[in-house]
């Protein structure tokens, strides 16, 4: 910035980059290789549709896998939705959107027992039950 005009630097029209290395046809880009995104894109493809997802340099670089409290579902007896959406709605101290506690509390088993059917993998005790565990905020 010139001090004495007070101007404003003039700014690239466009940015440097290097052209595209390659070129896909595609119905869907899904962006994002965690459960949500390789999710979604599974049941994009088994609607028949043509998905590619872009993701970081690898495939396994995402966070999901680093997702250290596991996914929120009332899976113990001695749990319940409803222990479960207060606990959550304490934890978000007023900023939780009750619709979407309900929908947590009411579909994680579902959805968790959808992503093992498609192969997702948690971690199990040696006779083969899941790994639960009580999970602040959740």
């Amino acid at each position: 910035m010139d001090s004495s005009t007070g101007d404003l630097p003039t700014l690239p029209g466009l940015l440097a980059a290097p052209a595209p290395g390659w070129v896909e046809t595609t119905d869907v880009i899904v962006v994002g290789s965690g459960v949500a995104g390789l999710t979604a894109a599974l049941h994009l493809r088994e609607a028949g549709l043509h998905v590619t997802v872009v993701t970081k340099v690898n495939i396994d670089d995402g966070s999901t896998r680093w997702a250290q409290g596991g996914i929120a579902a009332v899976l113990d007896p001695h749990d319940s939705p409803a222990a479960h959406a207060s606990d959550t709605e304490v934890a978000g101290v007023g900023l939780c959107d009750p619709a979407a506690v309900r929908v947590l509390v009411e579909e994680g088993p579902t959805r968790l027992r959808e992503l093992m059917r498609i192969g997702a993998e948690f971690d199990r005790h040696p006779d083969g039950s899941l790994m639960l565990t009580r999970e602040g905020g959740h």
